[in-house]
């Protein structure tokens, strides 16, 4: 249950809360926002159980346009990922550092290799955080990197929707690099979302499936359950059909 457990979620809102709170560079800027209703990953609260009455978040912004935003969403949808990769991995997205800070933690991730297009956002990493030598930040298209080879690589682009474009992008990465595991930001809701008569027929990674069990066990043993998202039913099958062309 640790990632829908409130304590294990706010303390890590909180670390990076007291890290990043003000802090910008250029255009971007780090707002602090609050909820006062529980969006997590896998599920959607009318209102907020969380024992204060408002929950602090983070906001990445460039006065239009949000990055993303450091919730409890973010930390329960990248927990599985963050628990299993190792050796050399391949990040595209930066946001605020939160992944690529978990997975540095990790003795059993040597390499990594992140790819973020927008020169500021790696700046205002380099500003909050120490450089390791484990790491290599480049800034360009991800799509137009010079070919590697990955132990894992993980997509983390989709502003936390569902999107037609993570086959596309499964795809050209996999043509890319030489990716002996791919993973992508949501892809436990999606297949938690999938009708088990139409997934059934479908080859998915056997890892993929790890992931999404494991989690949905932890989900389903947490006061969460009940609140459930479903993903768009019509997308979710879009998706799925065009996975089964390429997995």
């Amino acid at each position: 249950m640790i990632p829908f457990e409130e304590e294990f979620y706010i303390d890590k809102l909180k670390i990076y809360y007291d890290k990043f709170k003000n802090a910008k560079f250029n255009n971007l800027i780090i707002n602090e926002n609050y909820l006062n209703r529980l969006e997590g990953y896998l599920f959607l609260e009318n209102e907020l159980s969380y024992n204060n009455d408002k929950l602090q978040i983070l906001e990445l912004t460039n006065g239009e346009r949000k990055y993303m935003q450091f919730s409890p969403k973010e930390v329960q949808g990248s927990f599985e990922a963050i628990k299993r990769v190792k050796g050399k991995v391949g990040v595209v997205g930066l946001g605020m550092g939160y992944f690529l800070q978990e997975i540095l933690k990790k003795e059993e991730v040597t390499d990594i290799v992140v790819y973020e297009k927008d020169k500021d956002v790696i700046s205002l990493y380099e500003a909050n955080f120490s450089i390791s030598e484990k790491v290599k930040l480049i800034n360009c298209d991800a799509f137009e990197a010079q070919r590697e080879t990955f132990d894992f690589f993980y997509v983390d682009i989709y502003n936390y929707e569902l999107s037609k474009d993570v086959v596309n992008h499964f795809i050209k990465f996999n043509e890319l690099h030489n990716i002996e595991n791919y993973l992508f930001w949501g892809m436990e809701h999606f297949l938690l979302s999938c009708k088990v008569e139409e997934i059934a027929w479908v080859y998915v990674p056997e890892l993929w499936m790890e992931m999404a069990r494991d989690l949905f066990e932890r989900f389903n043993d947490s006061k969460y359950i009940q609140y459930f998202k479903q993903l768009d039913e019509n997308l979710v099958e879009c998706v799925l059909n065009e996975f089964t062309k390429v997995l």
